[in-house]
């Protein structure tokens, strides 16, 4: 009974430390409250807005992670939809192709998920051979995709902390 009692305050412990962050299309639970920046991107099908979520550990959060990041641009809806799924394999492809080459890494695992019905994958990257690993999920909600990453030393990878964050997300 003392032993149901321990696991269950040390669960609950836990969860008050990390901060829930919210806006109007989902909600995830990260280590400390993430730090916004938006980023416009002159494209082939037009400008596009990144709001990017992030938050980096400090040395003395003592975290095993390093960087805790969700990502949301909206694509116009002509374009890409994730009830178009003819577009869907290259849409993915692309992205998690750019991924990839954007931090001159190597993909390492790749599958496909849900969130909440729409499509997604998980990807794995090896980040400067062997000196980190990038944890990504990519969701296409309708027109909208949600990029969610952890970076971790490659000696922390698979921490409870990579599933809890990647497991927090919600949809709205």
């Amino acid at each position: 009974m003392l032993v149901a009692i321990l696991f269950g305050t040390l669960a609950f412990t836990m969860t008050s430390e990390w901060q829930l962050f919210e806006n109007n299309d989902l909600q995830a639970f990260f280590p400390k409250l993430p730090k916004k920046q938006v980023q416009s991107l002159n494209t082939a099908i037009g400008k596009l807005e990144m709001n990017i979520y992030m938050y980096e550990a400090q040395s003395e959060d003592q975290d095993d992670n390093l960087v805790y990041g969700l990502i949301t641009t909206e694509y116009p809806d002509s374009i890409i939809n994730s009830e178009t799924i003819e577009d869907l394999e290259s849409f993915f492809r692309n992205s998690i192709d750019g991924a990839v080459s954007n931090v001159k890494g190597k993909l390492i695992k790749e599958s496909e998920i849900k969130i909440s019905g729409f499509p997604g994958r998980e990807i794995k990257i090896d980040f400067k051979e062997g000196l980190a690993i990038i944890r990504m999920r990519l969701y296409l909600v309708k027109n909208k995709m949600i990029m969610q990453q952890t970076i971790t030393l490659t000696d922390k990878d698979n921490n409870p902390s990579i599933e809890r964050y990647m497991n927090s997300l919600k949809l709205k």
